[in-house]
């Protein structure tokens, strides 16, 4: 399978066809993208392949390898820090964005029209000033329902594709969210986990309330990125750092969906919190993680074991990858 792996940096997206060993950004005059504009996240799609989305400090772009280029999507967010972006897994024309301040906005024409969603999160927040959406998950089992995590506001739930929104923070040791993933059983029951800054929470009740986890393989309790290689699965992989942007860092693995976890083996120790973890469901086995300050790991058993590549980035905020 040919695939291509995608990193948005603090110096524009940078691109790997070689499995994440060598990384190139396009040419500023023929790229139709400033390379060295701030990048905050970069998208893909199954029913999309080729195409990339990616968030900026000047607006959304959307990259295609049929042109080689970036084309900017005009909305409301130029000028505003894209941070997150999610396209319905059953509609690609329905696109979400988050952005700092804390606010949403949909389109559900692939881009060419534009909503801003009545968020009412806060606009300031203690320690980071101004809020910003961490995560945004269109729900497993229903498109219309959309998650969103928000630093620092907590977790919101919309069930009307994004018109209202409902605050659900009940049992959250803190409100610095940062990520989602869920769990839906045959039977009927929900697991889902929430990470924060003060740890993982869970939730049994569709969100209603949380508990904090204990898991005392963590050297520090401030988590960042879960994802499951694998939709709807047990396994799921946990990124940490010792702060924010930090010094030190490392991955965990549960096999049962948060109830145990093991370190996971890195050939290298970070140099800061892991930041951003890459799944796709083209192939589960494939999984890239970044440092914050731009180091970048590559799994190919599923997140058990992860070795360093060579090249680094600089500061990145998010990686992926997708099949061309």
């Amino acid at each position: 399978m040919k695939y291509k792996a995608y990193a948005a940096t603090m110096q524009s997206v940078w691109f790997s066809d070689d499995e994440g060993i060598g990384w190139n950004r396009l040419l500023t005059p023929t790229g139709g993208f400033y390379n060295e504009s701030r990048a905050w996240a970069v998208h893909t799609h199954a029913d999309r392949p080729g195409e990339l989305l990616a968030g900026t400090d000047q607006g959304l772009y959307r990259f295609s390898e049929d042109t080689g280029r970036f084309d900017h999507i005009p909305s409301p967010m130029d000028g505003l820090h894209i941070l997150q972006i999610a396209q319905c897994p059953g509609d690609a024309d329905f696109i979400v964005c988050g952005t700092r301040p804390g606010e949403i906005f949909l389109s559900e024409d692939n881009g060419s029209n534009w909503t801003r969603a009545n968020l009412d999160a806060s606009t300031e927040c203690w320690f980071i000033n101004t809020s910003r959406v961490t995560s945004i998950h269109f729900d497993p089992r229903d498109d219309d329902t959309i998650w969103i995590t928000v630093e620092i506001d907590g977790v919101l739930r919309s069930t009307d594709r994004g018109r209202t929104w409902e605050l659900i923070i009940r049992g959250l040791h803190d409100n610095d969210t940062h990520d989602l993933v869920f769990r839906d059983h045959d039977d009927g029951r929900r697991i889902i986990l929430c990470s924060t800054e003060d740890g993982v929470h869970r939730s049994t009740d569709n969100g209603a309330t949380w508990e904090q986890l204990s898991i005392p393989e963590a050297k520090w309790a401030y988590f960042r990125s879960l994802k499951q290689p694998a939709e709807n699965s047990d396994v799921v992989i946990a990124s940490v750092g010792d702060k924010p942007s930090g010094e030190a860092g490392n991955l965990l693995i549960s096999r049962d969906f948060g109830e145990s976890w093991n370190v996971c083996e890195t050939t290298h120790e970070a140099n800061s919190t892991f930041w951003s973890i890459g799944t796709n469901a083209a192939d589960t086995r494939i999984l890239f993680v970044a440092t914050i300050f731009g180091q970048i790991f590559r799994s190919t058993d599923g997140g058990t074991t992860w070795q360093k590549m060579e090249r680094e980035l600089g500061e990145i905020r998010m990686i992926t990858w997708a099949p061309i």
